[in-house]
């Protein structure tokens, strides 16, 4: 069957997409620029010999359980870090995810950077611990296997202007980035109505959860409390052009060039929203860039073109080249070699068969695990609620061998709405009488402390106090209590790891003999309030989250 009847109903020839895929490749490297920037600064306190979850002594602990099994250490945890988890070392592993990422910007061997740069991502990612386990540490990951397999492998530089053309194999990969955007836009609104029940304060169909989001998201911005003052009829009114976007829009994506132009704006316009009201790391950014695929180079032409009308109108010769470029790259796609174009494909017809098989697991396998869920009866979304797993045993088992590897993921942002701020406040004491507090960088502790943006960097101690303080009591079992512990030990001994994360030291001559931690519920501050206080934040004792201790507690 000749493949460009095939080619042409999925790509009609005034659709070209090289201009999207040089911008979609750079901004891949840009975020991953931002990504590992942020996780260097931190990995030495994190991960590093003297951090709060060392890499080596996690290795170590797995290693020696993997030879007992007889199973493979890589295959299971795939990372670099088997190598040498020395400080030096991850400090080397983010140096060359820099480099790499500074090459993919300027086009060099787009390929070849782009697969060592997932190498070196997916390497910190499966040693750090809770402290990289977000949603869009994988969503990167994802993103960046489809970007290699859609990278133009066969150029030295990708050039700026009139880069090459898509082949085959490149197209089809085409669609699987157009299926990851719009997978992700509707998990994330299908979630909000798929984990409902009544009896959950956190309801998203009450319509009220806008009311809560911007004073209890993890790390809120001065913005986020403006938009808290807003009336409750805006908030709740605010819901429905936002789950227009996230379960309508997505289905234009494969509709045509321009209503996908219209998704990709849509989703734009929601990312934007967030951003400028948030601290959520790099996620906006990469959804930014993820958007990209969603626009056909004859669109990027049209400031060129309006701005050669306008020359024309004033007299002014237009230049040879505007309004040229999709022309241009529909002839050079026209030229491309059959026999070029079949070998693209066949090179990348397994993973992308694989990918699509691991995508369809990983939705119906969402769709099952929340029908598993005796408590939920979802009175909003019933249908979805599947009383079989659709998934073949061996689709199931192929995606459990490769999931350490985070090729394909399933989303759930803003799944829930909390209704309230827990926050943890650590207290040291000289004497057990007079108690000074730490305040944690970035976190909501001081009253007066106006909230501030710190993304698309993301301090993940921050970010993981956040999740402790929902759990309202520190537990020996919690995923948080490694790094807490040790956090706690080392504010104790002045340790200058553990001191990093704070603002200031209250003991700087010597350590506390004592320390605590308490919950307290935050609120923000009215209009007024804050005209009389001069407080951002207002809060209530809730108790204790980890009673007094002493060294002692750690020998």
């Amino acid at each position: 069957m000749p493949l460009a009847p095939f080619l042409r109903w999925f790509f009609p020839r005034n659709c070209q997409y090289a201009i999207s895929r040089s911008l979609f490749i750079r901004g891949v490297g840009f975020v991953y620029l931002i990504a590992i920037a942020s996780w260097w600064v931190q990995a030495e306190a994190l991960i590093g010999k003297d951090g709060l979850v060392p890499a080596a002594d996690y290795l170590q602990r797995v290693g020696d359980y993997f030879d007992e099994q007889g199973e493979s250490r890589f295959w299971n945890v795939p990372t670099l870090l088997w190598i040498s988890s020395s400080d030096e070392f991850i400090a080397g592993i983010c140096a060359l995810g820099m480099a790499l990422a500074f090459l993919v910007i300027a086009g060099f061997v787009p390929g070849p950077c782009l697969l060592g740069l997932w190498v070196v991502y997916l390497s910190l990612v499966n040693t750090g611990s809770v402290f990289m386990s977000f949603q869009w540490d994988i969503l990167l990951l994802e993103t960046t296997i489809l970007t290699v397999l859609v990278a133009p492998w066969s150029v030295v530089r990708m050039r700026w202007r009139n880069p090459p053309p898509l082949g085959a194999g490149e197209r089809l990969v085409w669609w699987l980035c157009w299926i990851a955007v719009a997978k992700l836009m509707f998990q994330s609104g299908w979630v909000k109505l798929a984990w409902a029940t009544p009896s959950q304060s956190e309801w998203w169909p009450d319509h009220t959860a806008l009311t809560f989001h911007y004073m209890t998201q993890p790390i809120p911005t001065w913005t986020a409390w403006w938009m808290h003052q807003l009336p409750e009829w805006l908030q709740k009114a605010s819901l429905w052009p936002m789950y227009g976007i996230e379960l309508i829009l997505p289905f234009l994506v494969f509709l045509g060039a321009r209503l996908r132009l219209a998704a990709g704006s849509g989703f734009v316009v929601l990312m934007m929203l967030i951003l400028v009201t948030g601290n959520y790391a790099y996620f906006n950014w990469l959804t930014l860039v993820l958007c990209l695929p969603l626009v056909a180079d004859r669109f990027w032409s049209l400031p060129r073109r309006s701005i050669a009308w306008l020359r024309g109108r004033l007299g002014k010769r237009p230049t040879s080249n505007a309004g040229n470029i999709g022309e241009q790259n529909k002839q050079a796609a026209v030229s491309t070699n059959r026999l070029l174009q079949n070998t693209s494909l066949a090179v990348r017809a397994l993973p992308l068969t694989l990918i699509a098989l691991l995508n369809f697991t990983v939705f119906f396998n969402d769709l099952y695990r929340v029908s598993q869920i005796s408590y939920l009866e979802n009175p909003v979304l019933p249908w979805t609620h599947l009383k079989v797993d659709p998934t073949p045993e061996w689709a199931d088992e192929l995606h459990g061998k490769l999931s350490p590897f985070n090729l394909v993921s399933g989303y759930g942002l803003f799944r829930s709405m909390t209704t309230d701020r827990p926050e943890i406040i650590i207290e040291g004491s000289s004497d057990g009488v007079e108690w000074q507090e730490y305040d944690v960088r970035w976190k909501p502790d001081k009253l007066d402390a106006p909230p501030r943006f710190v993304a698309p960097h993301q301090p993940r101690v921050a970010w993981q106090f956040w999740f402790a303080a929902l759990e309202r009591q520190y537990h020996p079992r919690s995923r948080n209590a490694t790094w807490m512990a040790r956090l706690f030990r080392g504010l104790l001994e002045n340790d200058p790891v553990a001191l990093s994360f704070f603002n200031d030291n209250p003991f700087p001559d010597h350590p506390p003999k004592i320390l605590r931690a308490r919950l307290f519920l935050y609120e923000f501050t009215t209009i007024k309030e804050r005209r009389e206080s001069g407080n951002w934040w207002k809060r209530e004792l809730a108790g204790d989250y980890l009673p007094a201790i002493t060294k002692s507690a750690f020998q």
